[in-house]
């Protein structure tokens, strides 16, 4: 039947949620056409695609008697599954990882690869490269400071917050390379095993850029300023005193 034909084809593709539905509604029916039971156009309106997507399965079928993919002649893949895993694998023990660096090693035992093979391989595990997202060293016992922190001070209203942090000290501890990448997931920026460490502000001290910081705490609208103290320790505490955004 070229309906059932086409609709477990299509399902395989795309992964309709009216496939099933429709392949049981005319299974039933012993048809040798689309137009036994409606046209081109009510065929992809039911299963939300384009007409001349079921037009060349049709087409398919008359000529082949199937709809799954013909014999072709396309470059073979130069990697294994089992070294596409192992790729996979590598990344995400080292996010920071180079994808050159894979391409050698994975080349020691088979053909040479690419750096953009590797790519290739990561993205179809919807692995990216991503600038890293440089946060503050949490150490453990920071980690359970900042979380203790923001719970003792979660319900602290406005007018209690009437303290000015100094800070005179300047140190230079990690240099800023923007050149880095970091494979990772969509929605994994603050994972831990995706944060570059680095010492807040560079390492400058709030007093050596007072005029600056004075002039741009000014141009700050004072609702914004309310939102962002107001919301910074309930940040904290979902994070579990994790990174979080600032």
């Amino acid at each position: 039947m070229i309906i059932a034909q086409v609709c477990r084809r299509l399902s395989t593709i795309k992964g309709h949620s009216k496939m099933c539905s429709f392949i049981t509604q005319h299974n039933a029916t012993d048809v040798t056409s689309f137009e036994g039971v409606c046209n081109l156009h009510a065929v992809s309106r039911e299963l939300n695609v384009h007409f001349s997507t079921i037009r060349r399965l049709q087409r398919c079928f008359r000529e082949f008697s199937s709809t799954s993919n013909r014999p072709h002649n396309r470059r073979p893949r130069v990697t294994t599954p089992a070294q596409d895993l192992h790729i996979q694998h590598l990344h995400l023990q080292d996010r920071l990882r180079p994808a050159t660096w894979t391409a050698a090693s994975i080349g020691f035992h088979n053909q040479r690869i690419s750096a953009q093979s590797v790519r290739n391989r990561l993205r179809e595990a919807h692995l990216h490269a991503r600038r890293p997202h440089r946060g503050l060293d949490l150490t453990a016992v920071r980690r359970c400071n900042r979380l203790e922190w923001a719970n003792a001070h979660i319900r602290w209203r406005l007018a209690l917050w009437r303290d000015l942090f100094t800070d005179g000290s300047r140190f230079s501890l990690y240099r800023a390379d923007g050149r880095q990448r970091v494979w990772r997931h969509v929605g994994e920026r603050f994972a831990d095993v995706n944060v570059v460490d680095r010492v807040a502000h560079g390492g400058g001290g709030v007093m050596q850029l007072r005029t600056a910081i004075e002039e741009e705490w000014t141009n700050i609208p004072q609702a914004t300023i309310n939102n962002l103290i107001n919301s910074m320790r309930k940040k904290c505490v979902e994070a579990n005193g994790g990174h979080t955004r600032y």
